[in-house]
């Protein structure tokens, strides 16, 4: 019996959802909420966790429930939901009176797999009732961090869910949440109630995303040099103000770059807009403050990069984890600079709450290790969340690729502080640079800087670097900035006085952003794969990427026509493989990964045609060996 039930599981899998295999955890997932049991899952984002209650929803009696915080994401999963086959709907505060009847009408006539609703839904007058009225398979709560007030988006409206538990004692409970330190885990079990749960603690890598830091020197060039390797795929630029955001999105437009701004300061249609624009492809990059990304479903965005530091390590991993949600490749670029840290403490030191000022500026400093890690940027991501990486290089990485390097920066640091203890600790960054590269400005010779020992000494390097080391040199403890003075005046610490007798020593990492360093990663390609065989890798470049490029622009023709996003007709992996398979008949079309029944019938025969007419216009024909 027990095998009976595996083979329909794959049967179900691949009919409904067109996969021909579990992700890692799902079916045991899957299993545990079909056996009755409350869930406790913390998978990484782009890990499967719909499929863990989309599965049940369509083999179990009854409506699930699922709870999500954000109406435009709701939205998304809907469509997504319907586009594979399911019967699912939403109710939220811009449902329709006519969309909530048929909703309720559906739930009440068995003909409704997935009911999605938001937790300010649930605790309305009335609500519960109404679905008490009805055969509740099981709820799903999304975004289960959001319970917790440890968490990173503590929403209050989520305390009310502690309730289903009593109102629905029948109905097993599955969370869900990306990422949750031991101590966010257990206050979103107990706040849920949740009754001996079933627990899945994933692990957080992202084996498809490659990590890199480089120095952040001159940021418009930087974000330009690297768009121009990213073949107009979609991405997400991550400023620290709104301010930054409406300057860096400009400047993308002046470059002929479709780009737009997205922050708080917009009104609600306005980013509406933007997300749309977004999620139908019709814009290559959103420039957004952190608010952004949590109301898209969007699996194919190809890159994210941070123009500023991020305040913690794990709002760093949230906003990076929105890239490379199928499972292909995705490449994620923080722009590190120390001015980033001098600016964030001066922010840090204006909360009134010692306890909040003690708590985020040990953040920030987790987030300054990270930048100037001397190990694999994987190791220490997952190091944070309690997990150890288990090989020596993930190949994935500025510093798996060798691509960072420690430098002796001691003399060069000596320079520096010189210059701040000739000239008395009384002028700031920017005059201290024009002094060691020997500018000849008024202000220099007023003050008769230019007979200083130190006058000139730096010229052998650009300002900009001398800039980056006066921050090192305060965010390292070699010296400090003038608390008497609002204009930010560096001054020689005890740390930096040491260094200036030659007792101590001054270390930078290394990661220079060189005509090297700033090239894409090597995109994989796979060769002699055979018609029937299978990719060697989930999500890489296939020998025929012009094939791929047709199969693009069919799914984008199609989605236009039906006024969807693309990606929800079928993901990039599943044309990268169909583009490496060259399936010629419908049987061997369902075997490409992500196409199921449902979809086969509605778009397969376009896909076909595509292939077959490529395979027909190719010189060597048919031989496809």
């Amino acid at each position: 019996m027990a095998k009976e039930a595996d083979d329909l599981g794959i049967r179900v899998l691949k009919s409904v959802f067109g996969f021909s295999q579990f992700r890692p955890y799902q079916e045991d997932i899957i299993k545990a909420i079909c056996r009755g049991e409350d869930v406790f899952a913390v998978m990484p984002t782009g890990g499967g966790k719909s499929l863990c209650y989309q599965f049940p929803a369509v083999t179990l009696k009854g409506v699930c429930v699922v709870i999500s915080p954000l109406l435009s994401l709701m939205k998304d999963q809907v469509d997504s939901a319907r586009e594979t086959g399911l019967r699912a709907a939403t109710i939220n505060s811009t449902t329709s009176a006519s969309d909530y009847g048929k909703a309720l009408g559906a739930m009440q006539r068995d003909e409704l797999d997935l009911l999605y609703i938001s937790p300010e839904r649930f605790n309305s007058p009335g609500f519960t009732e109404k679905l008490l009225e009805n055969n509740i398979s099981f709820f799903a709560i999304d975004e289960a961090h959001c319970i917790s007030e440890w968490g990173h988006q503590f929403r209050p409206d989520y305390l009310e869910l502690g309730r289903i538990a009593k109102l629905f004692p029948d109905a097993p409970i599955a969370a869900f949440t990306a990422t949750a330190t031991d101590r966010v885990a257990a206050d979103i079990k107990s706040r849920l109630g949740l009754r001996h749960p079933f627990e899945i603690r994933a692990s957080f890598d992202r084996p498809n995303l490659d990590y890199t830091v480089q120095r952040k020197d001159d940021l418009n060039r930087q974000l330009l040099d690297f768009l121009k390797t990213a073949d107009g795929q979609p991405g997400i630029i991550y400023r620290g103000t709104r301010k930054k955001v409406e300057e860096t999105a400009e400047m993308l437009k002046k470059h002929g770059i479709a780009a737009l701004p997205y922050h708080a300061g917009m009104t609600a249609p306005q980013r509406d807009r933007v997300q749309e624009s977004f999620t139908y492809d019709r814009i290559q990059v959103v420039v957004a403050t952190i608010a952004f990304g949590m109301g898209i479903d969007k699996p194919n965005v190809r890159f994210v990069i941070h123009g500023d530091l991020p305040k913690n390590i794990e709002g760093y991993y949230q906003e990076t984890g929105r890239a490379g949600r199928d499972g292909a490749p995705a490449r994620c670029l923080l722009l590190f600079g120390y001015q980033d840290v001098v600016l964030q403490n001066s922010f840090i030191e204006q909360y009134e709450d010692p306890r909040t000022r003690e708590v985020t500026r040990e953040q920030l400093k987790q987030m300054i290790r990270y930048a100037e890690s001397d190990e694999c940027r994987r190791k220490a991501i997952l190091r944070y969340f309690g997990e150890e990486y288990p090989s020596e290089n993930c190949g994935h990485c500025d510093f798996c690729r060798g691509a960072i390097k420690h430098i002796d920066a001691t003399v060069d640091a000596q320079k520096a502080l010189s210059a701040m203890q000739r000239t008395g600790n009384r002028f700031g960054i920017g005059h201290l640079v024009d002094i060691l590269v020997g500018a000849k400005t008024e202000r220099i010779r007023k003050f008769a800087h230019d007979r200083l020992p130190t006058y000139g000494v730096g010229k052998d390097k650009p300002r900009k670097y001398w800039h980056f080391l006066f921050n090192a040199l305060v965010c390292k403890g070699a010296a400090r900035m003038r608390p008497d003075t609002d204009y930010p005046i560096p001054q020689t610490s005890e740390a930096g006085a040491e260094i200036l007798r030659g007792r101590g020593t001054f270390e930078l990492i290394d990661f220079e952003p060189t005509e090297t360093k700033r090239r894409a990663p090597k995109k994989t390609r796979v060769r002699g794969a055979k018609r029937d065989g299978v990719p060697k890798e989930r999500g890489v470049i296939p020998d025929d990427s012009d094939l791929f490029d047709l199969l693009r622009t069919r799914r984008t023709e199609l989605a236009a026509a039906k006024r969807m996003p693309p990606y929800r007709i079928f993901s990039d992996s599943t044309l990268l493989e169909m583009a490496e398979r060259k399936p010629m008949t419908r049987d061997e079309l369902l075997e490409v990964s992500g196409v199921g029944e449902y979809k086969m019938k509605r778009y397969g025969q376009d896909f076909l045609d595509v292939i077959a007419e490529y395979i027909a216009e190719s010189p060597d024909g048919e031989d496809l060996s």
